[in-house]
C-alpha cells in the first residue's frame, strides 16, 4: 500500500515539509499540528470544515518523488 503525502506549499505556503502517512486522517492531523505550532493557527481555524477539506483535497499518493 502506497503512503499518502501533502505539502505544507501545496496550500499556498512558502513553507518545505512534507507530511506523509499511510491515510488522509494520519497526514491531515501531522498537517493540522504544523500548521498550529508553526504557522500559528487557532485550532478553531484548522479544524474548520474548510480547512480540513481544503488539505485533504490536496493530499495525494506518494508516487516516491
Amino acid at each position: 500500500m502506497r503512503s499518502k503525502v501533502f505539502k505544507c506549499s501545496d496550500f499556498g505556503t512558502k513553507c518545505d515539509i512534507e507530511f506523509r502517512g499511510a491515510n488522509v486522517e494520519e497526514v491531515l492531523a501531522q498537517a493540522k499540528k504544523h500548521a498550529i505550532e508553526v504557522h500559528h493557527l487557532t485550532p478553531a481555524e484548522v479544524d474548520s470544515p474548510a480547512i480540513t477539506e481544503l488539505i485533504a483535497s490536496r493530499v495525494r499518493e506518494d508516487d516516491g518523488s
